[in-house]
């Protein structure tokens, strides 16, 4: 009974949710995404409670409405994740494409839908579970989403990279609270995954699945949590990493394919090189590659190249290397004891101190403290 308050009660907090983010004026399409997400998880919860209270004895023929939904958490997800990171504000019909197993599944579903009540109840003891083929559709469902994580995780990984290629300071542009939103829903499918594994081996058992609904109860509540003490959870996702153009940004090609041969890459090298040194644009913290190719006189594709190919390096961390050795240079100056590191590493562009830190210790292998303390 514990159980099913709890699950109850998930349920509406996830529709309170879903209605929240629905009535958002800022990325409407992602937060109605999302919206529709955290309806699923309230659909599964109040089922979950419904079936506990022994409430389909008196109104049989909600059992099985949740059959189909379970289909829906990956293409949900991967979809709110890619129209964020994006800044989509319509659907396409390749991103409808990605509903059609649970409209397969739906379909599917209907002969069970149309019996009487009393079939419904009885299905509910019945070898087999609700529905024909429920256990071999159950691995279907469960593999699927998963695959579907492998995409999403995926599709961040290669936006990062692309942010890499842009920008030289992501303090404003990071993605760790999406990427906790995904790491939960990781934890989700991998525990959904082993509990249904061990029902296989060791046979059903309610609290197989009792542990299962309440890690989505849970998960429901953290969301709700997260958006309220950090407003920016649902915040408009385009003003922190769309200032600039990313998305539509490729790998650089080949010279072959590009135009630039080798002599012409080396000279815009050293070119780049020279203005690096002389003019110091890596000291604007929130320099792009937009900025510095507007700066050097070279197009953002070539630049891309150049980088790319003969620093080895992406521009987030081409520039941040200039960065820490101008921080390096500044240390060994008369008078540098009486700044702070942090002082030195925003005057050399770096724009926070988690950012410094971790940038240095990259480069050199010891914090900013550590660096100075080795030189005395």
């Amino acid at each position: 009974m514990l159980f099913n308050a709890i699950f109850l009660l998930g349920a509406i907090h996830g529709l309170v949710l879903a209605l929240l983010l629905a009535s958002k004026k800022v990325n409407q399409l992602s937060n109605r995404i999302m919206g529709a997400l955290m309806l699923v998880f309230s659909i599964d919860l109040a089922m979950a409670s419904y079936l506990g209270f022994g409430a389909y004895q008196d109104f049989p023929h909600a059992i099985g409405l949740d059959y189909p939904i379970t289909l829906l958490y990956g293409p949900l997800l991967y979809l709110y994740s890619k129209t964020l990171i994006n800044a989509q504000t319509r659907m396409t019909p390749k991103d409808w494409s990605h509903l059609s197993a649970f409209g397969l599944l739906l379909i599917f579903s209907i002969p069970f839908y149309l019996l009487t009540g009393q079939e419904k109840i009885d299905s509910i003891s019945a070898e087999g579970g609700l529905m024909y083929g429920s256990a071999f559709i159950t691995h279907i469902k469960l593999g699927y989403n998963l695959i579907y994580i492998a995409f999403i995780l995926r599709l961040v990984r290669d936006y990062k990279n692309q942010l890499k290629n842009n920008f030289s300071s992501l303090d404003k542009r990071n993605l760790d609270w999406l990427q906790w939103f995904i790491f939960g829903i990781v934890v989700l499918a991998l525990m959904a995954t082993v509990l249904h594994y061990m029902s296989s081996v060791y046979g059903e058992n309610v609290m197989y699945t009792n542990i299962n609904l309440l890690g989505i109860t849970i998960y429901v509540y953290s969301i709700g949590y997260m958006g309220l003490r950090q407003p920016e959870f649902f915040a408009d996702f385009s003003t922190l990493s769309h200032s600039e153009s990313v998305t539509d940004s490729k790998p650089a090609p080949s010279y072959s394919r590009s135009g630039l041969d080798e002599q012409s890459g080396k000279e815009l090298m050293a070119r780049l090189t020279e203005m690096m040194e002389d003019e110091k644009p890596y000291m604007n913290n929130e320099l792009s590659l937009k900025d510095l190719s507007e700066t050097a006189g070279i197009s953002t594709h070539n630049l891309t190249e150049i980088i790319n190919s003969y620093a080895g390096k992406n521009f987030y961390d081409f520039i941040n290397s200039y960065r820490v050795e101008e921080v390096k240079k500044r240390i060994m100056e008369p008078g540098s004891d009486n700044l702070t590191m942090l002082a030195l590493g925003l005057e050399a562009g770096f724009n926070s101190k988690s950012s410094f830190n971790s940038v240095f210790k990259k480069h050199t292998g010891m914090t900013p403290s550590e660096y100075k303390r080795s030189l005395n």
